[in-house]
Parts: C-alpha cells; structure tokens; sequence
C-alpha cells in the first residue's frame, strides 16, 4: 500500500476512533504511530521539490522528485546547479528484496576517460547517514530515502520543549546493524507532528542532527512540512538546505524514473 498523505491531525483523529483510544480518551498514541506519522508527512505521496544549499563557498541546487509504486519508493534526484555536475543525476529505488539501488549516469563531462564512461552506473548506497556520492555536499540518503517505523524499534521518552514548542520524543533502535548510529531521537511538535529536531547517536555520542524552526514550517495541502533545515555533524560547519519550490502529489510520467532518464535529465517543471 502506498504511503499515506493525511496530515498530523488527522493521523490522530484516525488514531482516536479506535477501540481502545475510545474506552481510554487519555490514551497516548504508541510511539511507532507517531513516529509512522511523521514519515508520513515527510515523504508519503508523490512529490517534486527544489532545494539549494551552501556548500565549500557555492550554491547547489538540486530537485528531488519521489513517487510510490506497489507500496515501494522511486526517488530521481537531479542537480541544476554547479552547472560542473548538470549531468550528475541518481534514480534510487526499492526492489522487491526491500533491498536499496543507486543508480547514476557516468558523464563524460565528469569521468572522461574509461570504458564506463557514458554508461549508467550501479553506485554503492551509501549508509543512512552519509551524502550522496561524487557531488560534494548534497544531501544524505537519509534525507531523500523515505522511512518506516517498522524499520526500528520505538520507545517513548519524557515530553520536552524545542524552540519553545511542546513535543513528544520518541527513540528508536534500527533493526539492522552497522547503520553509523544505534539510536536516533524525534522532537515532534505537538501542533504539527514535525520533528524540530532529530538527533542521530552511536554509542551515546551524535553523530548527526537535524533542526527545524517552527517558523519554517508550512502547511502544503494539509501537510505540515519543513522548508529550511539545518543539518549539524560533529566538528563540521552546519549546513542550511531550504526548499524552493515543491508540489505534492503531481502526476509523474513513468519516463522520469527510468535508467534512460539518468541520460536525458528530464525533471518536471512545476
């Protein structure tokens, strides 16, 4: 089944007409819904969005468009700008196996020499946490690669405000190992759902975190998203994305998503 498009609040109406959330009207939602609610937001549903970004004293601007097919992610990433890497584009997408694959086009503008050269390419997927590969200072896969809460094991921590929000916490525990991090935190503003800040951990230690001004949250078509983030590593400068341009559920041709595509470029207009 395809991702789902409600919004936060209606994630808990949803939530509240069960039969236990009616017998206890106090009752919390489990973490795992929370948590399932703010991917929900985040990367359910078709989508095509603009980002730019700083990065090593220029500007990087890349689109990002993302479609569901038999309840399994396609995500076409193509960069605009450094016009060095106008041909670098990547297809990601889930195989049947739930099994990740990253593709790119080996531009002859970027790899001139080589029998590879001119070809598109199977690239290692990178850890969650890592960027995308050859462009310096795109975004994680971690950013773009949509989630699900039964990749992780959820546990609710004591309420907390961030940015003078009220939020619920949530931690998880991924199922699988040897992923940068063992646990990552969820501030999820009681208001929105969206997680003003996740903090990602190994062995007690951040490794990563993401913060989001409640200012910079906006509602597009019932979904409450963030529109400028700023990404913090260890002994790096913080890196500010902001979205430019985004529109949700758009009809996507099949074309977009395809290895001839990673040639071609195609991205849409809107």
């Amino acid at each position: 089944m395809a991702r789902s498009t409600v919004t936060w609040l209606a994630a808990l109406a949803i939530l509240a007409t069960t039969p236990l959330a009616r017998a206890e009207s106090a009752a919390e939602p489990a973490p795992e819904a929370l948590a399932q609610a703010w991917f929900d937001q985040l990367h359910g549903g078709n989508a095509v969005g603009v980002w730019t970004t700083e990065w090593a004293g220029g500007e990087i601007v890349f689109g990002v468009a993302r479609r569901w097919q038999d309840g399994r992610p396609e995500v076409f990433v193509r960069i605009f700008k450094p016009r060095v890497y106008d041909e670098l584009n990547f297809l990601l997408r889930e195989r049947s196996n739930a099994r990740l694959e990253l593709l790119y086009y080996r531009t002859p503008k970027l790899f001139p020499a080589g029998s590879k050269a001119a070809r598109v390419m199977p690239a290692t997927v990178p850890p969650p946490l890592e960027r995308l590969p050859i462009a310096e200072g795109l975004p994680a896969l971690v950013d773009i690669a949509p989630a699900r809460a039964s990749d992780y094991t959820f546990t609710r921590l004591p309420d907390a405000r961030v940015a003078n929000r009220p939020c619920r916490v949530i931690e998880g525990r991924p199922r699988a190992a040897d992923l940068g991090f063992d646990v990552v935190r969820y501030s999820l503003a009681n208001e929105t759902g969206v997680a003003l800040e996740t903090a990602w951990l190994k062995g007690g230690e951040l490794v990563r975190r993401v913060d989001v001004d409640p200012a910079a949250v906006r509602e597009y078509e019932g979904r409450f998203l963030p529109t400028r983030t700023s990404v913090e590593r260890p002994g790096a400068s913080t890196q500010v994305f902001s979205l430019s341009a985004l529109r949700l559920d758009p009809p996507l041709p099949d074309q977009l998503f395809t290895t001839q595509n990673l040639k071609l470029g195609h991205f849409p207009s809107y």
